[in-house]
């Protein structure tokens, strides 16, 4: 009789195993809890780079294309307005290259106001609008040739600034936007920062 062990020995014990594998399977079961929100994690942040690794290539693709098509603009504005204050007329082909380049810089406007943030759309306007009227004056035959200059000038002012926030967008150094309330409208060119205002030199317009 006194060689017995309780009943309630096994009991305690069987328990306690018990109680050993259940929280062993809990601690294993919050291990892979934790393990798979950090592997979700880290799968969310990588494609989270790729989004805006791909956001930031097709804003460059935009900004660019925008830019490019802007200065062919500029170049054909430049002979169309040196005729036009020389007293003279636009021919056919001119005619047809301002319009030709018009629509272009028409549709290249759709992928910058589809990708760029708003603080760059408020800005395209500035650039290019002022080009569409110099573009609709030198095809009036009614034209005023003062207002010709102006235009010009808006425009060049518009681009420039519109170039800068562009560039800080994508993260590239840039003239700082407030400085250019303070400069001359420049002619800007795809291979320099700006050149002096072709109407007051002997230079080519600018080339793309």
């Amino acid at each position: 009789m006194g060689s017995q062990v309780p009943v309630w020995i096994p009991i305690v014990v069987a328990l306690l195993g018990l109680a050993g594998v259940i929280l062993t399977q809990v601690l294993s079961g919050r291990r892979e809890a934790c393990r798979m929100a950090e592997e979700a994690a880290r799968e969310e942040r990588r494609w989270q780079r790729e989004r805006e690794a791909r956001t930031h290539e097709t804003r460059a693709d935009a900004y660019a294309q925008l830019m490019g098509v802007l200065e062919a603009f500029d170049g054909v504005l430049f002979q169309g307005r040196a005729v036009v204050e020389a007293d003279g007329e636009l021919d056919e082909h001119q005619i047809g290259e301002l319009r030709e380049v018009r629509s272009e810089a028409q549709h290249a406007l759709g992928p910058v106001v589809l990708h760029a943030p708003e603080a760059v759309r408020r800005l395209v306007s500035d650039a290019t609008l002022p080009r569409m009227r110099l573009a609709a004056m030198l095809l009036d035959p009614k034209r005023d040739r003062t207002k010709l200059r102006p235009a010009w000038d808006a425009g060049q002012r518009g681009y420039r600034v519109m170039r800068a926030r562009m560039r800080a967008d994508l993260g590239f150094d840039a003239e700082p936007v407030d400085e250019l309330f303070g400069t001359q409208p420049t002619v800007v060119s795809s291979s320099s920062e700006s050149t002096s205002d072709p109407a007051e030199t002997t230079s080519l317009p600018p080339s793309t």
